[in-house]
């Protein structure tokens, strides 16, 4: 007997059935119950269960000083929550390995056959290093790095447009000198928002004087105490600012006030990253906002693609970020010239 048959004796649709059949969502329980006994009556058989083996994805979330990954609160954290909440929704546990400046290491005690794919975080990631993950035996990505001249997929920020959508609204808000308040670790989100720094101020016709260039450490203290050691100097800052993450531009703040600087009265300033602090930081921080859950979100699907074909192992994907104005940046006070 098929489905349509059994459909017009219990009556209901051929889609109901099916579905009972298949055991899936969408059948009441009682008209589930219904369709079940007249499948029996008729000595329909039902299709036994496949207990399908769990899927596993790894996280390794790799940290060589922690600097950027630990200090810049809640940015990383919200990328790997994004993760974990779409590998359940999609069937596949999470398991997550920390690394801490000993990469080789990590890798070569993995048992590569427990895991479907691997997401790697290269936030803090070098060049020298890069070579290690040729190691990897199954489908992996790399989230927070472009890894240039390296043949992986990755999911990173796109630092270029970011830098130059932050200053054009400095720009647009009548600023003309503006300051740089640069980490003083190099990693390759910073190496490129500092090149886009640079060719946005030409662009923009900012006039960036590199003695308004200042090496800052990337941590909430680091930033304070850096920034202090340059205003205990007498440095005079412009009328605006641009941080290479809100951690930088918050640690700055604290000194700048502490030196009598207004902001934004006297210097406006912006940051990248629209991490949790900056909406409550006094003055709170106009920042970029990069869409962490969504880096997640793309960073599985474009694993799982290619767990599901293994020549999808190139596409490195930027995302864009938005504008989120605050009460750090202000137009430019033309009687103060």
């Amino acid at each position: 007997m098929n489905i349509r048959e059994i459909a017009k004796i219990a009556g209901v649709s051929p889609a109901a059935v099916s579905l009972v059949i298949n055991n899936k969502k969408g059948v009441g329980a009682e008209t589930r119950k219904h369709i079940i006994s007249v499948l029996e009556e008729y000595s329909y058989t039902l299709p036994k269960k496949i207990n399908k083996a769990p899927k596993h994805i790894l996280f390794i979330k790799y940290i060589k000083n922690g600097m950027i990954v630990e200090e810049n609160t809640g940015f990383i954290s919200s990328i790997m929550d994004s993760i974990e909440n779409d590998c359940r929704s999609q069937g596949y546990d999470l398991s997550i390995i920390i690394s801490e400046n000993n990469l080789e290491n990590t890798l070569s005690h993995i048992n590569y056959s427990n895991y479907q794919g691997l997401i790697f975080l290269g936030t803090e990631l070098e060049a020298c290093t890069y070579p290690l993950l040729e190691k990897i035996p199954i489908p992996f990505l790399v989230i927070d790095n472009v890894m240039p001249n390296f043949n992986c997929n990755c999911v990173v920020m796109d630092n270029k447009e970011i830098v130059y959508q932050a200053l054009s609204y400095l720009a647009s808000l009548g600023h003309k000198d503006i300051a740089y308040f640069r980490s003083n670790m190099s990693i390759q989100n910073f190496i490129e928002r500092s090149e886009a720094f640079y060719d946005s101020c030409n662009k923009l016709n900012l006039n960036f004087n590199p003695d308004n260039e200042f090496y800052l450490t990337p941590t909430l203290l680091g930033a304070y105490n850096s920034m202090k050691s340059y205003l205990e100097k007498g440095v005079q800052m412009p009328s605006c600012a641009f941080a290479d993450n809100d951690t930088i531009a918050i640690g700055a703040i604290k000194a700048l006030k502490e030196y009598h600087y207004k902001i934004p009265n006297d210097i406006s300033i912006i940051g990248f990253d629209d991490i949790h602090f900056s909406a409550i930081n006094s003055p709170s921080l106009t920042t970029m906002n990069v869409p962490k859950k969504l880096i997640g979100s793309i960073a599985l699907s474009h694993l799982l693609n290619s767990i599901e074909d293994s020549s999808s192992n190139s596409i490195k994907t930027h995302v864009g970020a938005t504008l989120v104005v605050r009460h750090s940046t202000r137009e430019y006070d033309m009687n103060k010239d």
